[in-house]
């Protein structure tokens, strides 16, 4: 039987009943069993972890937190690791009193990070 494509709104659906069941899932593979956990009883569907996390990302109702693992030091990101939104500079003075930058923040969502801290490990999804 070939697998099929679940439509963007049933997705958001699904996710919205399995966060709400539990109030916290702790990965995005996670909570892409339980959606497709739930897809499957109607159909054969296919879904990627990848595409659970951007979608629950548009749902107010559901924080996505991420937890990261330290990097060598990072010059530049152009996007948010998390939902790929823009990203702006967080700048601080250093002691000859020039302007520097000294981490990232995402303009749509709550990641921010060091230097340092900036490669997402793992999502969390929590109900609100």
């Amino acid at each position: 039987m070939k697998r099929k494509i679940p439509k963007k709104d049933k997705i958001i659906e699904e996710i919205k009943k399995a966060v709400s069941a539990r109030l916290k899932v702790e990965s995005q593979e996670e909570l892409c069993k339980l959606v497709l956990r739930r897809l499957k009883k109607e159909n054969k569907y296919s879904l990627s972890p990848q595409r659970v996390k951007k979608l629950a990302l548009t749902i107010p109702g559901i924080e996505v937190k991420a937890k990261t693992k330290r990097m060598p030091k990072i010059k530049k990101i152009d996007k948010c690791p998390i939902c790929r939104s823009i990203i702006i500079p967080l700048k601080g003075k250093n002691l000859l009193n020039k302007e520097i930058v000294i981490g990232y923040k995402c303009v749509n969502c709550a990641y921010q990070c060091d230097l340092e801290a900036f490669m997402p490990m793992k999502y969390i999804f929590i109900m609100k």
